[in-house]
């Protein structure tokens, strides 16, 4: 995963360009096969996924219905880094609440990896690659337990018995 704009130039055309990743497609990808279950044409949708051809243009529903058919998210994740975003997988919930302890205290000691990893590097003037995906894997592995740990909290929450029932206001005109 390329989080800066700086990481996002030196990515590969696929990565960082939403009609490049597109055109990746057909290269990993029976198009046939996908134009069938999309109810298209085969030679169409091969076009529109030529980015040196103009005159075929792919619509944002045949970019969601193709990633749906290859699950593939290379376009979304192409597009998000076009902008300088990324995209995360959003967890499932269902721990124990001794899982969400053991999780918050894996949380911890990842970040302290994560600033010792740094510390370490720039302590040599300079930051290696290597020592990059060292801190890029710790910084996603922050992101993903903190989504995770938050999709665990929400499952816990319950209404307050001190509080009033909360009535949903309609819009029913008399």
């Amino acid at each position: 995963m390329l989080l800066s704009k700086k990481s996002t130039r030196n990515a590969k055309p696929s990565a960082r360009c939403p009609l490049e990743a597109a055109a990746s497609i057909a290269s990993d990808f029976n198009v046939s096969e996908i134009a069938r279950v999309m109810a298209k044409s085969p030679t169409t949708l091969s076009n529109k996924l030529n980015t040196n051809i103009d005159s075929h243009v792919l619509t944002l529903q045949e970019a969601i219905a193709i990633q749906n058919i290859t699950n593939d998210s290379r376009i979304l994740n192409a597009w998000a880094h076009s902008e300088g975003k990324t995209i995360i997988d959003l967890p499932d919930a269902g721990w124990s609440d001794e899982e969400v302890a053991d999780q918050l205290l894996k949380q911890q000691e990842t970040i302290g990896d994560f600033a010792k990893t740094f510390r370490l590097a720039r302590q040599k003037g300079f930051i290696t690659q290597s020592d990059f995906n060292d801190i890029q894997k710790n910084g996603d592995s922050i992101i993903t337990t903190a989504l995770q740990l938050i999709a665990e909290i929400e499952q816990m929450v319950r209404p307050d018995p001190n509080e009033p029932a909360v009535t949903k206001a309609s819009l029913k005109v008399a």
